[in-house]
């Protein structure tokens, strides 16, 4: 069987989150502005294609994410409402919050910042980090730049300068680690449709990837493992504490996966 041809690729290592769900956001601000498009994880990357066969390219996505609007959504506590982009993506961002108006897990961001803050604090560093970029956007999710903080799901972000117990926000001179201003914006884009599987009792997400084109709405129910006949790669993380500072580690595949 031939392989589709793709609009773009861009290179990806599933087994961390962050990037896993910065595809996700990819594929779901794709849809948004071209409706009908589908993506797939291929190995070591991800494709989108849109339909028609029009040859878009992810400069597109990129202009629309770092040029959009955000705007707080006004519920009870501005550190944790949501929040809203505005056109073109049009998309209500909640990820973070249970029904009853908790938060979960995923909350990772310190108390004196907003949820407004934390999603705008990105968009100029990726405006920045694809400007001084002279290569192709392929490397999109490896793009650095140097912000204080981090969504915590870049599972890269940090953890070999962290693994001897440091804490990040206890050592000045760790809180300006290269961090992946892609990754966090997709991510957090990804995250509201293809939110993962969590065990918040074990501190637990799975989630997984697929191997065919799919559109947004068949994508999201393959990313939770549900449709088998498409799997590309179940895999499982958890939440790992270092100091004050929370995140997701690397990812391994599940058990039954043919590649674990």
């Amino acid at each position: 069987m031939t392989a589709p041809e793709p609009c773009f690729s861009i290179n990806v290592d599933v087994t961390n989150p962050g990037q896993f769900f910065a595809c996700c956001g990819v594929l779901e601000l794709a849809h948004r502005l071209w409706p009908g498009t589908e993506g797939w994880f291929e190995e070591g990357r991800f494709s989108v294609r849109r339909s028609g066969g029009h040859s878009d390219s992810v400069e597109e996505l990129l202009s629309a994410i770092v040029k959009c609007d955000v705007q707080p959504v006004m519920v009870a506590d501005p550190k944790t409402d949501p929040i809203r982009l505005d056109d073109p993506v049009g998309l209500k961002l909640d990820w973070w919050r249970r029904p009853d108006g908790t938060t979960n897990l995923f909350k990772t961001w310190a108390a004196n910042a907003t949820a407004q803050q934390m999603f705008c604090k990105w968009q100029k560093p990726l405006q920045r980090a694809v400007a001084s970029f002279n290569g192709t956007l392929e490397e999109l999710l490896t793009l650095n730049g140097h912000v204080q903080g981090s969504y915590g799901f870049d599972s890269d972000l940090g953890w070999d300068a962290l693994s001897v117990g440091f804490s990040v926000n206890e050592h000045t001179s760790l809180k300006k680690l290269p961090t992946r201003p892609a990754v966090e914006l997709f991510g957090a884009v990804g995250l509201q449709r293809f939110f993962p599987n969590l065990d918040e009792r074990a501190q637990v997400v799975r989630y997984a990837t697929w191997s065919v084109p799919l559109c947004v709405p068949v994508a999201r129910i393959a990313a939770l493992g549900c449709v088998p006949s498409v799997l590309k790669h179940g895999l499982r993380t958890r939440f790992v504490y270092r100091g004050s500072f929370k995140g997701l580690d690397r990812a391994i595949f599940m058990k039954g996966d043919t590649n674990e």
